[in-house]
């Protein structure tokens, strides 16, 4: 039995199950940084707002990457 497969079975949930739910937590930091980067524009400091938009852009990029890999059968999924 792997490591995986004992924390699994003794009620631990897995480290690629936990680590799948939490890509949500992408999506509110690039929520956060585009709205520092809108209240940065409105203020008037256009570098720092576009800069916060590309930071953004970077968070909601890693966001959508981490679904798409959270949607993938692992090797251990396709053995059941």
């Amino acid at each position: 039995m792997e490591r995986s497969e004992v924390a699994t079975a003794a009620g631990g949930a897995s480290q690629g199950k936990v680590g799948r739910n939490f890509n949500w937590i992408w999506y509110l930091g690039a929520a956060v940084w585009f709205l520092n980067a809108a209240l940065g524009m409105h203020a008037g400091a256009l570098r720092r707002g576009l800069a916060d938009a590309g930071i953004s852009a970077v968070f909601l990029a890693v966001g959508i990457y981490l679904r798409r890999q959270g949607k993938r059968p692992t090797r251990r999924d396709s053995h059941r």
